[in-house]
């Protein structure tokens, strides 16, 4: 009895040292700091939170989307997240794990996250998730992976899904900087008895339809709403080939222009991610959605043309990364990286350093910090980090190589 009651007053202490934390730190920087930034609102046509426990989902545009969307909840709000931010300075793992955030290995199934997302339900908190597993790059919701449907209707909590139209604009992830607009969130919560009478094909099909959410298309004609400076700077990260010519990784991106070193070519971006060619002859798209789909298409169309010992993508001065047992990782090599069908190759000759990673046996390949490819082979890891060049890039390329177009069909991962 006395243990039983020793175990009460430390989970009583624990909510209120989190409520604390959540209420007059976190809040307050939301408020304060973030929402002048971010310009974002509550839809008027949102429903109530319900009381904790529940589970949120919400598509998944820019970084601050968690502090965003949970500013709405007094309770004190988990987070999963990527487990790349508890490598981060020793302040923000002391935030990330006083708040309740806990890690989940990014592009790969996670046993130990989804224990932690039930066990932090049944202690009574809310519990926000991303189903994607990552941001956007397009504006355009991504796949998300089967097997949500099963932890909501095992918890029996309430579920609220989160739409928010505007967060991919105001800073894409691959961008340098901020654009000015609006964020505005829809929630929408289906109590447990709701949930119990949905079959998991149905309520997973439900998530999906009501998370996805394309924010250039949506906001095309919205043209005073968004406005920016510099809004190339970062698209290097991402894209890699030009309209006009084809030609691969000649793009230069600066301030607001985009120009292909190969053939001339140049284009406007503005802050809605529409495409001004500067020349009326010049070929181009209508918005960045549009090119990244493009990029798609003739990614898949290059390997179904290569045989398997054709290069696909090459790059240079890439540096080359191991996990250690400290959860950290260490620079191994500077050097160059070569993809075919079927192997990714990495050689640093000053290094003395020469890997073969056969892409069969590659897994949990993700982005990292918008500039770092990581990948699983066997139980180590390993990262690439690119500089000046596009990340995506690779990204394509294996996804397709191991299947996604499977996904694209069935419409989800897993």
């Amino acid at each position: 009895m006395f243990n039983e009651y020793i175990r009460i007053m430390k989970d009583v202490l624990l909510y209120l040292y989190r409520w604390t934390l959540w209420n007059v730190f976190s809040r307050i920087f939301v408020k304060f700091w973030l929402g002048p930034k971010y310009n974002f609102s509550k839809s008027p046509n949102s429903d109530p939170l319900p009381k904790p426990p529940f589970i949120i989902v919400a598509n998944h545009g820019t970084f601050f989307d968690p502090w965003i969307i949970g500013y709405y909840s007094r309770y004190p709000f988990s987070i999963m997240c990527n487990d790349d931010a508890f490598r981060g300075s020793a302040i923000s793992r002391w935030y990330l794990n006083n708040i309740g955030a806990f890690p989940k290995k990014k592009g790969a199934s996670d046993f130990k996250a989804m224990k932690k997302t039930l066990s932090s339900l049944q202690a009574g908190y809310p519990v926000c998730i991303f189903p994607e597993g990552q941001t956007t790059w397009d504006g355009e919701t991504q796949l998300i992976y089967k097997g949500i449907e099963k932890i909501i209707r095992h918890s029996k909590a309430s579920l609220v899904m989160v739409r928010s139209n505007g967060n991919f604009l105001t800073k894409p992830w691959w961008a340098d900087h901020l654009r000015k607009g609006k964020i505005e969130c829809l929630y929408k919560t289906l109590p447990p008895d709701r949930l119990q009478t949905m079959s998991d094909n149905d309520l997973f099909f439900t998530i999906k339809n009501f998370i996805a959410h394309n924010d250039i298309k949506a906001n095309s004609a919205l043209t005073t709403v968004f406005s920016g400076h510099n809004c190339a700077d970062g698209l290097q990260r991402f894209l890699w080939i030009c309209i006009h010519c084809e030609s691969e990784d000649t793009l230069f991106m600066k301030h607001d222009t985009i120009r292909c070193k190969a053939c001339g070519s140049m284009w406007t971006l503005n802050a809605l991610g529409k495409l001004i060619p500067k020349k009326s002859l010049t070929k181009s798209f209508s918005d960045l959605h549009d090119w990244s789909q493009w990029h798609k298409i003739k990614v898949k169309n290059k390997l179904r043309s290569s045989s398997d010992d054709d290069i696909l993508a090459t790059g240079q001065n890439v540096h080359f990364q191991e996990l250690h047992g400290n959860n950290l990782y260490y620079e191994c090599g500077v050097g160059m990286l070569v993809l075919t069908k079927t192997k990714l190759s990495f050689s640093a000759p000053a290094k003395n350093i020469a890997m073969e990673f056969e892409t069969n046996k590659i897994e949990d390949y993700v982005i990292q910090k918008k500039n770092i490819l990581e990948i699983r082979f066997g139980t180590s890891y390993f990262r690439f980090v690119f500089h000046n060049a596009s990340t995506m890039k690779w990204l394509f390329y294996l996804r397709y190589i191991k299947g996604y177009e499977k996904s694209e069909r069935q419409g989800f991962l897993g």
